[in-house]
């Protein structure tokens, strides 16, 4: 039974994510850049330390990275680790990858690490911050279904919503996909709101009439009353994060030669928001950048290039 959980990744999401583990009766070791970061952890309950000192100590390694490069990386050097001749291990060890990694690559890692007898899942989350805090997660697994039953205590000690979605890398992708519906109900939203404005309709009166009538959706019902009408703007998910991940979903859409383009408009939207707002910029300012536009009645010349240029990106997924 695993009770001793490594966690690499101590960010925005991942350390809620771990603080939940340990008020669980999980032992978890965590390791981080962030030395505030780790900190905080530790005075969860934690136990820190570089993934080496801790390796050998863990059934299981949640990896919460920013990217599929840095995923690569990190399971990489656990390899490396974790198959030395200087230990012996009583329990197979499982690496469950909660990033928003590519699937190409979760396949590639799935082949390396079963090679080395390590059990590896796909296990992506959404919910944002808030509910990474109350434990309420919506999480997308592939793999396995052995390690994914091996898993499902410390995987619900975290979200309430867990979905096996089928083979490792389906996780990843149906992640790639919501995150593409999201952007598109929120980029939608936004701008629904910014003309009815230009009408004299209030954003606040708009956005109650979407939420009792058939025009409602997560953006409608939580991104606008939460974030956008209040001008906080601090969702906890950047701009670029989204960004990324749209231009993941987009490249799945233009591989698998998709009769749509509409994958390409969204991603093309969010790409040139996140060139013209600071690079910190949460993804609700979305809002912000479509006021800068939409009522322009015509994109100027230096949007359409930088549109023209953001479309000729080519993801290899």
């Amino acid at each position: 039974m695993i009770q001793k959980i490594g966690f690499i990744g101590l960010g925005k999401m991942g350390l809620p994510m771990a603080k939940n583990l340990i008020n669980s009766g999980f032992t978890v070791y965590g390791s981080d850049v962030n030395e505030a970061a780790i900190n905080e952890f530790q005075s969860y309950g934690g136990k820190p330390g570089y993934f080496t000192d801790w390796i050998h100590h863990v059934q299981c390694i949640i990896l919460m990275l920013p990217s599929s490069k840095i995923v690569n990386q990190v399971i990489d050097q656990i390899i490396d680790h974790f198959t030395s001749d200087q230990h012996t291990h009583q329990e197979p060890l499982v690496i469950i990858d909660m990033s928003s990694s590519y699937p190409d690559e979760t396949r590639k890692n799935f082949k390396k690490l079963t090679e080395k007898n390590i059990e590896f899942i796909d296990a992506p989350v959404s919910g944002g911050v808030k509910k990474a805090v109350t434990a309420q997660l919506t999480i997308m697994i592939g793999g396995p279904v052995e390690s994914f039953t091996r898993c499902k205590r410390l995987l619900g000690s975290m979200g309430s919503n867990l979905f096996h979605v089928g083979p490792i890398g389906s996780g990843h992708l149906i992640k790639a996909i919501n995150n593409y519906l999201s952007a598109t109900h929120l980029l939608a939203s936004c701008e629904a709101v910014q003309l009815l404005h230009s009408f004299d309709v209030k954003p606040e009166k708009a956005i109650h009439v979407f939420n009792h009538s058939t025009g409602r959706s997560g953006s409608t019902e939580y991104k606008f009353p939460s974030f956008i009408l209040t001008d906080s703007f601090d969702s906890g998910f950047s701009l670029e994060l989204l960004r990324k991940d749209l231009e993941m979903a987009n490249g799945l859409f233009l591989n698998a030669e998709a009769a749509t383009n509409l994958p390409q408009l969204v991603f093309d939207r969010f790409y040139e928001a996140s060139a013209a707002l600071d690079k910190d910029a949460d993804h609700t300012e979305i809002y912000q950048f479509v006021s800068s536009y939409l009522l322009r009645g015509k994109l100027n010349e230096k949007d359409s290039e930088t549109i023209s240029s953001s479309s000729n990106t080519s993801v290899g997924i």
